[in-house]
């Protein structure tokens, strides 16, 4: 399955998530900024719109055709934006969790527990039939579509196996969200997925209402029983400053380490809700249907822009699921698989901060 949004700002999400499969704060503005910015903000709606449309009338096709017409239609560039972070100092596996910089207090790096804050936390709210006032409102929030690996090894053989971990930290509790949690037993073949990690879904919809961390420790495995021959692709820490980021632009940037890279396609939307994605099968064929959900039974966590639309494509070549977000509450829509399996997709949106 593959999510994107609705490729309605100018490099929205044109990688697909692998499945196995000046602040960040909205600023005070002055009157004139204000007029320009409903100009923009209702520009916006309307190209979104207009891709739904596109989508809609394009039918049944296949994904990478889709968006490569996407991209001709309307303008997108087919190359995301390059940007190279530098690691923050004592940042390795060795020192990020025992040191005592500034950065290691505000991040809690000596903490190594999993955020334990769920998805769809603000799904339901107050009733404003009923006089209670809703606070909510969308808040920059970063999507990580997907991590490719390249390994320097001159001599390592195939299979190519991987483990360890890429988490986020962010200020909702600077505990990890996990994008990748693999151990030594339990490692990846990277010779299977082109190089790619095979992503979990995040616990929850990650933060960039202020400073957030991308913490990286993934080795090859190498023979033997013990890690004493396995070799470090990427370990360290790189950080996405508030004021040094760009908003609705798809980036890449690269790690480095002594044996290896991995670079990271990403987005940060300005005005971002979270969308909880759940499926329920109403019809199974005989014989069973198999389908991996990574990390979660039946849901996984994605991010969106608001005034943009949500796509949940089954790379079947058949038209996706289209759904509009909103501040609030859930919609539902169903899916007929080729092979006879019926489903329900649901996805449900929530602020990540009660304002």
């Amino acid at each position: 399955m593959v999510l994107q949004t609705g490729l309605a700002h100018e490099q929205d999400a044109v990688h697909p998530i692998i499945e196995d499969e000046e602040g960040i704060q909205p600023g005070f503005a002055e009157e004139d900024d204000g007029v320009l910015r409903d100009t923009d903000d209702y520009e916006q709606r309307l190209k979104a719109e207009e891709v739904a449309r596109f989508v809609e009338n394009l039918g049944p096709v296949e994904h990478e055709e889709r968006l490569s017409l996407l991209k001709a239609s309307f303008g997108i560039p087919s190359e995301p934006l390059h940007h190279d972070f530098d690691y923050l100092p004592e940042c390795t596996r060795d020192q990020r969790h025992v040191g005592d910089r500034v950065w290691h207090q505000y991040y809690h790096m000596s903490s190594l527990l999993e955020t334990d804050l769920p998805a769809m936390r603000y799904t339901q709210c107050n009733d404003p039939s009923v006089g209670q006032q809703c606070f909510h409102e969308p808040t920059p929030i970063l999507q990580i579509f997907n991590v490719k690996l390249q390994t320097y090894l001159a001599n390592v053989a195939d299979p190519v196996e991987v483990y360890g971990i890429v988490a986020v930290r962010d200020d909702e509790d600077y505990c990890r969200n996990y994008l990748f949690n693999r151990s030594r037993g339990n490692p990846l073949d990277i010779s299977l997925t082109g190089g790619y990690l095979c992503l979990l879904s995040p616990r929850r919809g990650m933060s960039m209402r202020f400073n957030c961390l991308i913490e990286v420790d993934i080795r090859v495995k190498a023979l033997g029983d013990d890690d004493t021959e396995d070799k470090t692709l990427a370990d360290g820490c790189m950080e996405l400053i508030e004021d040094r980021i760009y908003f609705e632009k798809l980036t890449t940037c690269t790690m480095s380490g002594p044996y290896g890279s991995l670079a990271f396609d990403y987005d940060i939307f300005r005005y971002g809700f979270e969308a909880t994605i759940e499926l329920d099968f109403l019809e199974v064929p005989e014989g069973g249907f198999g389908m991996q959900m990574w990390r979660f039974p039946q849901y996984f966590v994605a991010a969106v822009q608001m005034d943009d639309y949500f796509l949940v494509d089954f790379a079947e070549g058949k038209s996706p699921l289209i759904f509009k977000p909103t501040i609030h509450g859930s919609e539902e829509k169903e899916y007929s698989f080729h092979n006879g399996a019926l489903a329900s997709v649901k996805v449900s949106w929530s602020t990540i901060f009660f304002c």
